[in-house]
């Protein structure tokens, strides 16, 4: 039993914290310091008496090291037997061997006295009437088991109790009865244990004739039969017979499953499509149907990071959200008018996926390395292993928004019409989100460890060491970029109509040359600036739009779109301008009620609108962009759209909504 003091040099751990003792106060009170941040907690003499005893708080201490005992076979074994449940023939061996350890105890002998313990084991014998008493040997062995146990009495029961006894059936009848299960039952032809008894009564008539078994050891029951089938795993025996998915269902609780031990350890991350129809806050254009990714933190089920996107799930929105995820968030609580402060923050230690194309990407892997975590997939079919996520997403769906939700078509049942109704505008959207993500669900009890995720997630925190962060985003936004080789010319870069150039461009082109081709990227979900490599240092620099006015905040998918509607609608014009004339036609078509009674065809089409993340729109447009420092080239990312159809809206003026 260790001794320790409140002295100089006294450390404790706290979970990842390290706290050194640093003095003692009026009051009975103590203080220590966080060798890591320097931070000073004061707490209770009973206090740090309490946590000490329940290990919450743990001395650091020297190696305690004995000479006689140095080996692994010396350790306390682990034992947990119920005294009272044993049978009386093992009681009464157990109460005999007690009976000698207690009384070489009280005589005050060790293991090391030998003499001793043999002239005291005749008059120990004489008094309990044990007519063959246990040689010294013997009772110095129970001696050991039982003080190495820590006095545990569990430690001298009799080892013939798990001794594996030998079978009686001959070697071929059991060989013939090991096939027939494995061939026979254990199949997902799933014949019954009566059919495989009769295929091995059978294949033992066979061995009998030719004179390999006698009539007798031929001959087995149905109980037999069972005893044996029993010795296999039940988890194999269902997966044989019914699948393995069907085994892991079954035995999700007992035979998978990894439990984390503090907060931000095991991150789930997921996504979901919503049952909502978004409109853009700027123009009125309908967004479509988001996809929400997550990241959930799995000890205690809070939410740590969100990404509301409109394209489906891809490498862009799984790196968005680990940015968010990563930074504080008290911006965002403001802007949406929270009661409750987002207190997740900083990077993950392993983030917990399915096995979907965006996260077994090269280019999502870069960013693990960039930010030092770990990734962990889940197999095919187990939601179990992602239990927090899967939760989040089963309560987010009861969440009551009436306009523009999209429901299930009912027979008898008069349905909300989207097209008429669909009128939640994407800020809106994100900030219920945001209340429901702070200040709703970390607050649900947990019937089964009665504490809210806030809670659980707020005391992991002090058990943590400080936050880490990124210095920069830039790598991350490299690596989520779409990427192609274009020519520079002296119009700068044109990229599907649009054209970039800046004065680094120009200073560029005069040591290169005045036309070359070179990598380019640019994000998916704004089209205001590009990043371009240059050839022969292969560092990146940012190059904005010449049309800025138009494409900051344009999404790729937005831009393409309104090309697709300028060639059908054959805009007149050309270059920026036809775009902007398309983009004011889009606008009109949409905002005016007039033309909701004219509106004939490509609704389908216009509903497809993206881009906005959910901090563009909560913060505004006006997001900085630092140049990125010199990095090196990643593999180009490839872009999967969601193809899912949105259904047609009917037209409506923002000013009176």
């Amino acid at each position: 039993m260790p001794i320790i003091s409140l002295e100089a040099g006294l450390v404790l751990r706290s979970g990842a914290r390290t706290l050194e003792f640093l003095r003692i106060l009026d009051g009975n009170k103590v203080q220590f310091e966080d060798q890591r941040t320097k931070a000073v907690q004061t707490m209770h003499l009973s206090r740090l008496f309490a946590a000490i005893h329940a290990g919450q708080l743990l001395p650091v201490l020297g190696e305690e090291v004995h000479l006689a005992d140095v080996t692994a076979a010396n350790k306390p074994p682990r034992l947990v037997t119920d005294i009272s449940s044993l049978p009386d023939v093992d009681k009464k061996g157990l109460n005999r061997r007690m009976a000698y350890v207690r009384a070489m105890r009280k005589r005050r002998l060790t293991r090391g006295q030998r003499p001793g313990v043999e002239d005291a084991i005749p008059g120990v014998a004489l008094a309990l009437k044990d007519a063959e008493p246990p040689s010294a040997s013997t009772v110095l062995g129970w001696m050991r088991k039982f003080e190495l146990s820590s006095m545990n009495p569990a430690a001298l029961l009799s080892g013939n109790r798990h001794r594996q006894r030998n079978r009686r059936i001959h070697p071929l009848m059991d060989e013939l009865i090991f096939s027939k299960l494995r061939s026979v039952y254990l199949t997902p032809a799933r014949h019954t244990l009566r059919h495989t008894l009769d295929q091995i009564r059978l294949a033992a008539e066979k061995l009998h004739k030719s004179g390999k078994l006698t009539p007798q050891e031929a001959t087995i029951s149905l109980p037999t039969l069972s005893r044996r089938l029993h010795e296999f795993p039940a988890y194999d025996i269902n997966r044989a017979r019914y699948g393995v998915n069907y085994a892991r269902a079954e035995y999700r609780t007992t035979v998978e499953g990894t439990q984390a031990s503090r907060i931000m350890q095991r991150l789930e991350c997921d996504h979901t499509p919503l049952n909502w129809v978004i409109v853009c806050d700027r123009t009125g254009l309908p967004l479509g149907r988001p996809t929400l990714t997550i990241v959930v933190d799995s000890l205690s089920g809070y939410v740590v990071g969100i990404y509301v996107s409109f394209y489906g799930p891809g490498l862009t929105s799984v790196l968005n959200v680990l940015k968010n995820a990563i930074r504080p968030k008290d911006e965002l609580t403001a802007a949406a008018g929270t009661n409750k402060p987002w207190i997740a923050f900083g990077i993950g230690e392993t983030i917990v996926l399915d096995n979907g194309l965006e996260f077994h990407s090269p280019q999502f892997q870069l960013a693990a390395w960039e930010l030092g975590v770990d990734l962990e997939y889940c197999r095919v079919r187990t939601p179990w292993l992602k239990a927090k996520v899967e939760r989040f997403f089963a309560n987010l769906d009861h969440m009551t928004l009436v306009k523009g939700r999209v429901r299930k078509p009912m027979n008898n049942v008069i349905n909300i019409d989207p097209k008429k109704d669909a009128a939640i505008t994407f800020s809106d959207f994100v900030k219920g989100l945001i209340k429901f993500v702070v200040d709703v669900y970390p607050f649900e009890l947990n019937s089964r460890r009665l504490v809210t995720p806030f809670e659980c997630f707020k005391e992991g925190l002090d058990f943590l060491p400080p936050p880490a962060f990124p210095t920069s985003f830039e790598q991350l936004d490299l690596i989520a970029a779409m990427s192609k080789k274009l020519s520079v010319g002296p119009g700068g870069i044109e990229l599907l109509g649009l054209s970039y150039s800046s004065t680094a461009l120009r200073h560029l082109k005069e040591q290169v040359g005045s036309r070359f081709k070179t990598l380019v990227k640019w994000n998916p979900d704004d089209m205001g600036f590009i990043y371009l490599q240059d050839p022969v240092g292969k560092q990146w620099m940012p190059v904005p739009a010449i049309l800025s006015e138009y494409a900051c905040g344009l999404s790729w998918i937005q831009h393409r779109l309104i090309r697709k509607h300028a060639r059908e609608k054959h805009v007149q014009g050309g270059g920026e301008l036809q775009l902007l004339r398309a983009r004011q036609e889009l606008h009109e078509l949409w905002m005016n009620p007039i033309a909701r009674r004219n509106r004939s065809t490509d609704t389908k089409a216009l509903a497809r609108f993206t881009g906005i993340s959910s901090d563009q729109v909560l913060l505004g447009a006006d997001v900085s962009r630092p140049a990125p420092a010199p990095q090196k080239m990643l593999a180009r990312e490839e872009i999967v759209l969601d193809a899912e159809e949105i259904p047609d809206f009917e037209a409506f003026d923002m000013a009176h909504h």
